[in-house]
Order: C-alpha cells, then sequence, then structure tokens
C-alpha cells in the first residue's frame, strides 16, 4: 500500500475517532439522564465496557495464542496510558474540577484493587488471581450503581427533552465509528511507520499499547470539549477496573501469566498520584486548610502524570535504560 493511501487512511480514521466520540459521548449522556444516572456512574460502566472491548478481546486472543506477555502488557499498558497520557493531558488541557463525593469514594476503592492487583501480581497471575480480580470487579460495578448520585431537578427537565431511541442510535453509531476509525489510523501509522523504517519493537509497542487505548482517548478528549470532567474520570477509573478485572484476570483463567514488575510499579505510583491529587481537598480540610467540596487535577498534576507516562515510554523502547 502506498504512502499516500496510509495517509488517506490516518486521516480518514481521525475524522471518524472525532465525530464517533462526538456521537458516543452526547449519545450516552443522554442516555444517563433518561435513566438517572449520573454521568460519572455512565462514564464508569457504560462507557468504560465499550471503550474496554478492544484491550478485552487483544488480551484473550494473546492468551489463547500462547503469548501471556502480550495479554498483560496490553491490559497494564492500556491502564498506564489512560492515567498517565489520557488523564494528564485532559488535565493539562482543562483542569478536571468534579463535585461529585461518590467520585471520591470509587477512587479509594479503586487505589485498594490496584494495591490488590500488585499484591496478586507479583509473581505472576494464575486461575485463583484472576478468580478474584473478577469477582471484586463484578462487586465494585454493583456499588457504582447502587450508590448512583440524585439526580438534580435540572437533570429531570432534561430527562423530558431526551428521545432515548435517538440516544441509543447515536451511542452505537458514535461507538462502531470509533472501532472502524481506530482500525483505520492504525493502519495508516503501521505503514507509514513501516515506510519510514521505525524500528518494529518501537511500532508494536505504540500499536498494541496505544491503539488499543484509542477509543479511550477519542470520548476522554471529546468529553473533556463538552466540560463532562466526570465522564473523563468515570472513563478512566471503569476502563483500568475492567482492563485489569476482565481482560486480564480472564487471560489468567486461561494460562499462568508471568510477572511484570517494573509496569507493575509504574500503575501503581500512577494509581496513587492519580488518587492523591483527586483527594487532596478531603486531606486538607482534615487539616482545616480546605474549604471546597469538590476536587481539581490541575495542569500542573496532569503536567506530573503525563512525565510519568513518558518516562514509562523510554524506558520500555530501550531509549531511556533503568
Amino acid at each position: 500500500m502506498g504512502v499516500l493511501q496510509s495517509i488517506l487512511m490516518l486521516l480518514i480514521g481521525l475524522g471518524l475517532l472525532n465525530y464517533g466520540s462526538d456521537w458516543f459521548t452526547l449519545g450516552n449522556t443522554k442516555i444517563a439522564k433518561y435513566f438517572k444516572l449520573s454521568n460519572f456512574v455512565i462514564g464508569a460502566t457504560i462507557v468504560a465496557f465499550a471503550t474496554s472491548f478492544p484491550e478485552i478481546v487483544t488480551s484473550l486472543y494473546a492468551t489463547y495464542a500462547g503469548l501471556p506477555i502480550i495479554a498483560v502488557g496490553n491490559a497494564l499498558g492500556s491502564c498506564i496510558i489512560n492515567i498517565g497520557f489520557i488523564l494528564g493531558l485532559c488535565a493539562l488541557i482543562s483542569p478536571l474540577v468534579v463535585k461529585q463525593k461518590s467520585i471520591l469514594r470509587n477512587s479509594q476503592i479503586y487505589l485498594l484493587y490496584s494495591l490488590l492487583l500488585f499484591i496478586l501480581g507479583y509473581d505472576g497471575f494464575n486461575f485463583i488471581d484472576g478468580v478474584i480480580l473478577f469477582f471484586l470487579l463484578l462487586g465494585y460495578i454493583g456499588y457504582t450503581l447502587k450508590k448512583r448520585d440524585i439526580v438534580t431537578e435540572e437533570d429531570r427537565n432534561d430527562r423530558e427533552n431526551v428521545s432515548i431511541i435517538l440516544a441509543i442510535i447515536l451511542a452505537i453509531v458514535g461507538l462502531i465509528s470509533i472501532f472502524i476509525g481506530s482500525k483505520l489510523f492504525i493502519d495508516g501509522v503501521r505503514n507509514i511507520a513501516i515506510f519510514l523504517g521505525i524500528p518494529n519493537k518501537v511500532v508494536g509497542f505504540i500499536l498494541v499499547a496505544f491503539g488499543t487505548s484509542l477509543p479511550e482517548v477519542a470520548v476522554s478528549f471529546s468529553a473533556i470539549r463538552r466540560e463532562l470532567s466526570d465522564i473523563v474520570i468515570g472513563n478512566i477509573i471503569g476502563s483500568n477496573m475492567i482492563n485489569i478485572g476482565c481482560a486480564l484476570a480472564l487471560s489468567s483463567m486461561i494460562a499462568y501469566i508471568p510477572p511484570t514488575r517494573f509496569g507493575l510499579s509504574i500503575y501503581i505510583l500512577l494509581v496513587v498520584l492519580m488518587v492523591l491529587f483527586m483527594n487532596k481537598g478531603v486531606i486538607l480540610r482534615l487539616f482545616g486548610r480546605c474549604s471546597n467540596e469538590y476536587f481539581k487535577i490541575s495542569r500542573i498534576e496532569g503536567l506530573f502524570l503525563f512525565m510519568v507516562y513518558l518516562v514509562y515510554v523510554l524506558v520500555v523502547t530501550n531509549v531511556l535504560r533503568v
């Protein structure tokens, strides 16, 4: 395939990702209001499952094909990208401000879940580890749905103007556009990389880790443009828990997954930083230093998360040796 065709594929893919993510985000926010769900809940469940589908399929197929290291690399790599790249850049574009206390509770649960992942996976993941992580994920989803936020009067008024059929169609068309756009974008980048002689190791790392995270990238950036910080946070937390509880856990039920301690360590570092940034208002209130009822991930904090991700990329690609 020629370079011009590859560039065209890349551009079409970017267009589909851009418009598809807008349709998907808009459709899901309308669905959330219709069913009296908060934007965070819809982001942490429906949006998270939809955008994590590539990671689940890729990891399960890699394990089935006898490549469990790719399965864990894809699942953990996507989680690292979600926090370091997506959340970091979103905060750089616009500080993430969310006023719902339930999001803080969910972030604390996510931290405990991630610490358990580190303990279980330090020497690799076996069948029992996968079962534990999978059923804890089901418990988290049930908790999130049960503890959903009270819908405001404004949301009740908006509900009257929502066509649920149109919202569902919009979400489905948007999701399909995202997946088609992801494939075209990945194929275009791969062909251009081959033409330019970029090493396969670097190309493979970018395509596998970043490629399967393109739906999260598209949806999160679309949500930021619409000033929907709660969907961004919900998508990141929900997607990461699904990557762990489905992609990684189900893969470890099929075959033993060897340890990847560096990846786990970077992941835990990013999770701790993210949760600390989100809960700093709670901590400061304990010492009487803050009266705000909301949390904010600032641009500086977003830059810090992105820099950790950048170091991770440099180490994995052997540009930086540690």
